[in-house]
């Protein structure tokens, strides 16, 4: 089996502490897949605080014989992604993909994301007899990625890069497996500056039921995880970092247990004194609902916590 990628080392513990909370929020998500095998994603969320609302609207298609994959995407904030990639056809375990963007207002920003803006305005000289019409034109670019990932059995390796004219930013990362052990490199070079902008390292251990992994981000922050699934329902995990430059030490526990196959509890607590706590129900087949609060233990009589309100449908 092949390792995961740099950026899912430690997802296990992270999926405990991050998912099914929804923080000041009222959030909807809606998923279905028609018989031609498009797939759509709607989800939308409004957040308690400022009543701002977000949404996007997503759709994914694929041609399995050729290893196709095409995804789009549409948000509130007026932009559309796409995303072509192909898999396992140039060579087995090879994954290459291209993203474009399109935003109306500024532009178009294709695969190579390149843009260029167009302003018409009229504009009036102090002698009315020589008015005449000025177009002006604004460049703007954009950058976008092309991304390349090859796994194996024991490596996985990524790169992307922005193809930017005036120099791209390139982003690597490998990550080698043996014998349960995990050990990975990331790495980020901005061409333009020609500096290294991230250096990381990363070492874990996966045993099936139970994963740790350690990491260290520019030799000045480390951290490290420990997931553990104690038995069919229920799931642990431990979170601590600590940063030299602020001397700043973060910790947190996470739990995460099944009431039944259709009910599961979650609740999470750092050293800020801040508790997490979550109840996620399945209704109905395709309908499930998540609840979810943040108590802040520091101020409890002051008021100021959050609560979360989420509702799943699928068909």
């Amino acid at each position: 089996m092949a390792p995961p990628a740099y950026s899912d080392l430690g997802k296990q513990a992270r999926d405990v502490f991050n998912k099914g909370y929804h923080f000041g929020l009222w959030k909807l998500d809606v998923k279905t897949k028609t018989n031609s095998g498009v797939e759509f994603s709607t989800s939308g969320h409004s957040n308690q605080d400022t009543g701002k609302v977000f949404g996007s609207l997503e759709t994914k298609y694929k041609v399995k014989e050729y290893g196709l994959n095409f995804s789009e995407k549409w948000n509130t904030d007026n932009t559309l992604t796409s995303e072509v990639s192909v898999e396992n056809q140039l060579v087995k375990g090879l994954k290459v993909s291209f993203d474009g963007m399109f935003v109306p207002h500024t532009g178009y920003v294709g695969p190579f994301h390149y843009a260029i803006s167009y302003k018409y305005r009229r504009k009036a000289t102090e002698d009315a007899a020589t008015n005449a019409t000025f177009v002006l034109l604004s460049y703007r670019s954009k950058t976008g990625r092309f991304k390349t990932a090859y796994s194996h059995d024991r490596v996985r390796v990524d790169a992307d890069f922005n193809v930017d004219l005036s120099g791209p930013l390139v982003n690597a990362s490998g990550v080698a497996s043996y014998q349960g052990w995990l050990a990975g490199y990331q790495v980020a070079f901005d061409s333009q500056k020609s500096k290294i902008t991230a250096n990381n390292f990363a070492l874990g251990y996966s045993a099936g039921d139970f994963v740790l992994h350690t990491n260290v981000n520019d030799g000045r922050e480390f951290g490290g995880l420990i997931y553990q699934r104690c038995n069919d329902r229920l799931e642990t995990a431990v979170q601590l970092s600590w940063a030299s430059g602020s001397n700043a030490t973060k910790f947190g526990m996470a739990a995460k247990y099944d009431l039944d196959k259709d009910a599961s509890v979650r609740a999470k607590v750092n050293n800020q004194s801040q508790i997490g706590l979550g109840y996620q129900q399945k209704l109905r087949d395709g309908i499930t609902l998540t609840l979810s609060t943040l108590v802040d233990g520091k101020n409890f009589n002051a008021g100021g916590h959050k609560i979360g309100v989420a509702l799943e449908l699928e068909a």
